[in-house]
């Protein structure tokens, strides 16, 4: 059994804050914005408002195996059931008259960013409409090939528009400065985490994926601000003495594996033993690396067009092979999982395809299988033990 990280506790703590004051918002006169995952977050910092995350109130919902109850209440309304996970819990708790995780907080405006998915802009949509606020889209296009600069400019000229409608909105002008100081922010938070991430490439590594899910919340929800900085310093220190005292992530660690995008969260544990039983790490995945930004404060909103316009999710299929296999090869796995989510379908295209490419070019083995990264119900335990028996056996079988 892993050691725990005396962090979590610390982790606990910030988190409750933070949704503490999300519900405390209004009582302070600082109005609540809804955001996406991938979103430039640091405007909404540096504006004065409080930025809440919907889709981390979802995986929370996931991580205590709720989805289905509150998943009920809006298929009950008529959302339909294979709607994404998360917005299923968001639109549920809305409707619902027991709140199992505490009930959403409700927003006085509602931003999202389409270089994600179709769902999470009609999510937001639909609750700007439910809940009477303002709703602003914050378009990207999407990146084939290459990106250019009239997509750049395009993205900028967006986030003007966004920052114009806050200063409407605010009545106040809107303060550069203070932005530049939430990017310097920024900065250091994602470089920690890069290298937070980085030590799960050590043999044996004292960090792994499974770790990386846990403790990646102030990264998404606390990007620009102290809170981030002070906890993730903290997180790599101990990581150093882990290192130092050659405690790992899994007891006699034998594989490195790479894991494609969410994990399936009302299992988390179920399958960090799975994996830790078979001395296999999952080492890193796309998903918690779509944090590890880095700013240019000189040109503040063309690198923020540039970093949120060009994550993998806005991306062509060519480009997120060749990602993934970068990834692998720079981790030292010997096999990848790629997770077909019936939540997030993007995420999950060509997966089969994917896999015969990569496998072609790599040599290396590799599974796909299919669950949901919130909802249980689509969770067939039997059959998902059975084909990652097939894939321990082939990783046994080059050793």
């Amino acid at each position: 059994m892993a050691t725990p990280f005396r962090n979590a506790g610390r982790l606990k703590e910030i988190m409750a804050d933070y949704y503490a004051q999300g519900a405390q918002a209004k009582e302070r006169g600082v109005p609540v914005v809804w955001v996406t995952a991938v979103f430039p977050v640091e405007i909404v910092y540096a504006a004065g408002l409080f930025p809440y995350y919907p889709e981390n109130f979802g995986a929370l919902a996931a991580a205590r195996k709720v989805t289905e109850k509150l998943s009920a209440a809006a298929e009950a309304r008529g959302y339909y059931a294979d709607l994404c996970g998360y917005a299923r819990c968001g639109l549920g708790d809305a409707y619902a008259k027991e709140h199992p995780v505490g009930e959403i907080v409700r927003p006085d405006l509602v931003f999202s960013c389409n270089t994600q998915c179709g769902s999470l802009q009609k999510w937001f949509e639909e609750a700007g409409r439910f809940y009477r606020v303002p709703y602003f889209l914050l378009d990207a296009p999407f990146i084939e090939g290459a990106s250019t600069t009239l997509i750049k400019r395009y993205f900028v000229e967006q986030m003007e528009e966004m920052i114009d409608f806050i200063e409407v909105y605010t009545g106040r002008q809107f303060d550069f400065d203070r932005l530049l100081e939430v990017l310097a922010l920024a900065n250091e938070a994602c470089r920690l985490w890069n290298e937070i991430l980085e030590t799960a490439a050590l043999t044996p590594a004292p960090f792994g994926f499974f770790d990386a899910c846990f403790h990646m919340a102030p990264i998404v929800t606390l990007r620009g601000t102290p809170a981030a900085v002070a906890y993730y310093r903290e997180l790599k220190k101990e990581l150093e003495e882990r290192i130092e005292k050659k405690i790992s992530a899994v007891p006699n660690e034998r594989f490195k594996i790479y894991w494609d995008h969410l994990p399936v969260w009302p299992r988390l544990r179920w399958f960090a033993e799975l994996f830790a039983e078979n001395g296999a790490l999952v080492a890193v995945s796309q998903y918690t690396h779509s944090w590890t930004h880095r700013f240019d404060l000189e040109r503040p909103l063309e690198s923020m067009a540039e970093t949120y316009t060009e994550q993998f999710v806005n991306r062509g299929f060519d480009y997120r092979v060749q990602l993934k296999i970068d990834m692998m090869k720079k981790y030292k796995v010997d096999g990848f999982v790629l997770f077909s989510n019936r939540s997030c379908k993007p995420t999950s295209f060509g997966l089969y395809d994917k896999q015969k490419i990569i496998s072609e070019r790599t040599g290396l083995p590799g599974i796909v299988f299919e669950a949901d990264m919130a909802d249980q119900r689509y969770f067939t335990e039997e059959q998902i033990r059975w084909k990652f028996s097939i894939f321990f056996e082939q990783l046994q079988k080059r050793a």
